[in-house]
């Protein structure tokens, strides 16, 4: 924020009331074991402050939207698609900004000792996941872990749209947020390698700048081509590279970036015809074809029941069942 921007309201975590297109809900899978879903509608950017009441080691799955972090001065800047972990002591003050564009997320809140004892469980004695949590009462920290993939990324969406009810729902969030913790050690427990070379971290900044202009210019992303050549490198560097890094295909990627912009549109009113040229797509049927194999619906569907004012009209979008991935 320049020092010329008007001053906002700075606000309490969780928002105190029910505002419209402001959600979040707080659920404790099992003792030490919080899931935090928060989804906001675009709008002003919004600022909030929050005191953590007790030790904590989180991870944040964010779908959509970005947000501006300051957790006791490490600061950092979240993407869609982007996951962190953290670590705060009790009392420990964060503050953050919601994007303009929106903000969907899942948080995993733990007690320190609830994470190492689950992990240890399963045989986990090492990793970035676990070395964060043995430190979580004693400092902040914060990491960027791998990003969301397709397959997480309809886990993310099912837990928002879920149909199930009382503890059938409960059982279905606890199934599917194991799901994406367990995605998350698989990646980060590997041996440990060597520190990366100069060209190695030349690289990692190419790809990461690769995401960024493929987020600003999904709807019309250059070549593969095109795209290395804006960054740097070469074709197979790039393709290889992204994939390793991402999770993910740079097709596969817009195509990911291009559907939850084409949700999020249809869900504030805009029309079929309109969302698909938003998205990317100059031909209708060729929108609608890629939104119902993406969701398992039709878009016209989803717009006909905004229309109607139905409060449950994201219900229309059908939740994978926990642990079925899209091909």
């Amino acid at each position: 924020m320049t020092a010329h921007a008007p001053r906002r309201d700075v606000g309490d975590w969780p928002p105190r009331s029910s505002v419209s297109g402001q959600h979040v809900e707080t659920l404790e899978l099992r003792p030490g074991m919080l899931l935090v879903k928060s989804d906001f509608d675009g709008g002003p950017g919004l600022d909030f402050h929050f005191v953590e009441p007790e030790d904590v080691f989180g991870i944040g799955f964010h779908i959509k939207g970005g947000s501006r972090f300051d957790m006791d001065r490490c600061r950092f800047l979240t993407q869609p698609l982007d996951v962190w972990a953290g670590t705060s002591p009790r009392s420990a003050p964060s503050s953050f900004t919601l994007s303009s564009h929106g903000f969907r997320t899942v948080s995993l809140r733990f007690d320190p000792d609830v994470i190492q004892e689950l992990l240890q469980q399963y045989g986990q004695q090492r990793g970035r996941i676990m070395d964060m949590a043995h430190h979580a009462r004693d400092e902040v920290a914060v990491a960027r872990l791998p990003s969301i993939d397709p397959a997480a990324a309809r886990l993310v969406e099912a837990m928002f749209v879920t149909r199930y009810t009382g503890t059938a729902r409960t059982l279905f969030l606890e199934s599917c947020a194991l799901g994406l913790l367990a995605a998350q050690i698989d990646a980060t427990t590997l041996e440990q390698r060597p520190t990366a070379s100069a060209t190695e971290r030349s690289l990692t900044r190419k790809l990461e700048a690769a995401r960024a202009h493929l987020d600003e210019h999904f709807a019309r992303p250059p070549t593969i081509r095109s795209l290395a050549r804006i960054v740097g490198t070469n074709e197979f560097a790039l393709k290889r590279g992204f994939k390793e890094a991402f999770g993910s295909t740079i097709f596969g990627y817009v195509r990911q970036r291009r559907m939850e912009h084409a949700v999020a549109e249809l869900h504030d009113g805009r029309s079929v015809e309109t969302t698909a040229r938003s998205a990317g797509y100059d031909c209708p049927r060729s929108f609608a074809d890629a939104f119902r194999r993406h969701f398992g619906v039709l878009p016209s569907a989803v717009s006909r029941r905004v229309r109607a004012a139905i409060p449950t009209q994201r219900n229309l979008i059908q939740p994978p069942k926990c642990g079925e991935y899209p091909r």
